[in-house]
């Protein structure tokens, strides 16, 4: 029967769609693992989006308008401020556009913006979309798609920190399934079988239960273990992180003297120590926190180190929400320093009967002495440490404003300036954060002002600040590139502008993937390479907070919404609006006018991480879906209640064209070269009726024969809605 036919088509056609967006998945799945991308689901529910309406054949004035949409708010939410329907944002993406258009003649890759790389990902992903219907529909091949999603997941997993071993396993079941599927229905148009109902069934089940038995085969087989060590270690290296010891060319890596920045420096991949950890973040060595003009020195110098078991460190409070994780560390043979690596938020240190820990109270490094001899230094071979990691939440920083209640010296100590410090500099922080109420969005507006096109990272050209020059005016007004020192200390001191307090931090950066140790649980080589300096802002009653302000890197610890707070906190205010009288005071014109503005927008005023967002999303994709597959209840009713009532002399014309489409929509299509009356009796002999034929003559006669069209109609439109009804039984 046709209409089984043409659902048994679409059934299919979704089951096609279905798999080759579990493979495209697979392209996806690694992404956050070993590239900066914070979160795949955005460019997979593009993807889905994409393959949902090449399912329904969409025309391309919907789905172009539908996918502009996406991209442009997802490009909105991660990279761009105020409102989206405000539209205010839209010329800072024209501008960037040209900007990234002006590199790529040049071959400035490395320059272009992740806004702009984001968006040449969501054009490419919308172009392999259309590229595997094409496979799918027309070649009804998907072999080369296949092999490239395997070549591409086998060498993630031997180059890369992505473990593909379940991958493999889904890519070869959708794999295989889709080109056994795809085969048959080849085999069909080519010798033109006419396939009965569940015939298909006959070709699925044998299929399935070979893929099936293979799946569990292999991986119930023994398998030898690997043949040649793991190529990872051979092939890469950082090489983008630095530090500052002195003037002219050096090795990159970590020192003790940072009163001197600036300067080119060369790749070390000399090993530092290796770590087993269940989590990436930071290593840190030290803090200082007084800024010369030229470099880094410390408030107090002569500060005696404590046994850290007498003075336990403390970087947060304790209501802040924590994961505890354990790292093991193994420290390589000819490290030079006495000091101990440690994450932040560390717990407890076991480095062994022999050695004692002490702890410098200004800088915090840590260090390891001879238990019987603490004036001996020793450095540490191996050692294990607990730590709980922070989990911060973005909304109790915002809501987070100045203290007066500091320990006396503290904002002194953490906001000095050097009186040689150019004007320029304050006034640079003043108008980044000019537009910011909170301490968290002014620090986050500096960081990604130094994230911005402006700025480049740069490990080579890079240069010294003169006699009477300022380290960090010469960064941010002349050079406008550097590495981690440049961008760190620029940050630092433009939140010092502004009576911010923030600190200085030396130490690594988590280092080089290994292997897999365990489920969750990793092996990292950290070598001079990895020698990295950050951020910390303290916050008052949070503690102190890592930000990252150098480009190409991205901050490790985790930053979340905590909804259920901020939704109890919106209604206590709410509550003490309404409780508090607002004083009367007399309102210009022009302001009445601002804020009716402003209100307006507040209607539109969604962000990407709002979860009310993917809710309405998700409840719009189930009424289109409902609104889709009951179409043939509803939609003769409408082409009923539009044509019946009408009079004109086109009304007959227009309701059989749209009787036509209704039958095509069921599977009931017209051949080419079919006449009318040869498709009316089709259609009578389908519903074993009459009524199409007497319908087709009455049409004829008012088209060729000039008769009045309007009384036809009106004597033809029972037939009509007939024969429309019969269409939705």
């Amino acid at each position: 029967m046709r209409i089984k036919a043409s659902y048994d088509q679409k059934s299919t056609a979704f089951i096609y769609y279905f798999f080759a967006f579990l493979l495209l998945w697979e392209w996806l799945r690694p992404l956050q693992e070993f590239t900066d991308t914070a979160n795949t689901f955005i460019f997979v529910f593009f993807v889905g989006v994409s393959f949902i309406l090449t399912f329904l054949k969409a025309r391309w004035f919907i789905t172009f308008p539908v996918k502009i949409m996406i991209i442009l708010f997802i490009l909105h939410g991660l990279f761009f401020e105020g409102v989206f329907f405000g539209f205010s944002w839209f010329g800072e993406l024209v501008n960037e556009l040209f900007y990234n258009l002006s590199l790529i003649p040049e071959a400035r890759w490395m320059d272009i913006t992740s806004a702009f790389r984001t968006l040449l990902f969501f054009i490419l992903l919308w172009l392999l979309v259309y590229l595997i219907h094409y496979w799918i529909l027309f070649q009804r091949r998907i072999l080369f798609f296949f092999i490239i999603t395997m070549i591409y997941i086998t060498v993630l997993d031997t180059f890369a920190t992505y473990d593909a071993t379940f991958a493999v396993v889904r890519t070869v079941i959708v794999g295989f399934f889709l080109l056994g599927l795809l085969y048959f229905e080849r085999l069909r148009t080519v010798e033109k079988l006419n396939v009965k109902k569940f015939a298909k069934m006959r070709w699925i089940l044998p299929l399935f239960a070979f893929i099936a038995l293979s799946t569990v085969l292999g991986l119930l087989a023994p398998k030898a273990a690997p043949q040649w060590p793991d190529p990872v270690p051979y092939l890469t290296a950082y090489g983008r992180v630095e530090e500052g010891q002195g003037a002219g060319v050096k090795k990159i890596g970590y020192g003790t003297n940072d009163q001197q920045l600036g300067g080119p420096f060369i790749a070390d991949d000399t090993e530092v120590f290796n770590h087993v950890s269940a989590d990436r973040h930071y290593w840190r060595i030290e803090t200082k926190d007084v800024y010369t003009g030229r470099g880094w020195d410390v408030s107090d110098p002569n500060a005696k180190s404590v046994k850290l078991a007498e003075n336990k460190v403390s970087w947060f409070d304790e209501d802040i929400e924590v994961k505890s994780l354990s790292s093991q560390i193994e420290v390589a043979n000819g490290y030079p320093h006495y000091h101990v690596m440690y994450p932040l938020g560390v717990t407890e240190l076991d480095l062994g009967s022999s050695s004692e820990l002490f702890v410098n109270p200004v800088t915090e490094l840590i260090s390891s002495r001879q238990a019987d001899d603490t004036t001996i230094e020793m450095v540490p071979s191996s050692y294990s440490v607990n730590y709980d990691m922070p989990i911060y939440k973005i909304n109790e920083l915002e809501n987070t404003i100045k203290d007066d209640t500091l320990p006396e010296g503290f904002l002194e100590r953490y906001t000095q300036l050097p009186d040689t410090l150019p004007d320029r500099v304050g006034e640079l922080a003043a108008e980044i954060t000019s537009d910011e109420e909170n301490l968290y969005d002014k620090a986050k507006a500096i960081e990604r002002h130094l994230g911005s096109i402006e700025f480049t990272y740069e490990t080579t050209d890079v240069a010294i600040p003169g006699e009477n020059e300022d380290y960090v005016d010469q960064f941010l007004f002349e050079t406008l590139k550097g590495y981690c020192d440049n961008f760190s200390t620029s940050m630092i001191v433009l939140l010092h502008s502004i009576d911010i307090p923030a600190r200085w931090v030396k130490g690594y950066t988590e280092g080089e993937f290994q292997e897999i140790v365990e489920s969750g649980v990793n092996e990292y080589e950290v070598t001079n390479n990895n020698a990295h300096s950050w951020v910390e802002v303290y916050f008052e009653g949070i503690g102190w907070v890592p930000f990252e302000p150098t480009k190409s890197f991205s901050n490790p610890y985790d930053f979340t919404y905590d909804f259920e707070d901020s939704e109890s906190a919106e209604e206590e205010e709410d509550e003490e609006d309404a409780a508090t009288p607002t004083p009367e005071r007399p309102v210009q014109e022009e302001d009445t006018d601002q804020n009716s503005a402003s209100k307006g927008f507040t209607l539109f005023n969604v962000s990407l991480g709002d979860f009310r967002v993917y809710l309405f999303i998700l409840i719009v994709g189930v009424i289109a879906f409902a609104v889709y597959i009951t179409r043939m209840k509803w939609l003769p009713k409408l082409i009923i209640y539009r044509y019946k009532n009408r009079k004109d002399e086109d009304a007959y014309f227009k309701a059989y064209d749209a009787l036509l489409k209704q039958f095509e929509r069921i599977g009931l299509k017209r051949r080419e070269g079919q006449t009318l009356r040869e498709y009316a009796l089709y259609i009578d002999r389908y519903f074993n009726i009459r009524d199409m034929t007497y319908l087709t003559k009455n049409y004829e006669r008012a088209l060729y024969r000039n008769d009045n069209a309007k009384e036809e109609w009106v004597n033809s439109v029972e037939l009509w809605e007939n024969l429309i009804k019969r269409t939705s039984s």
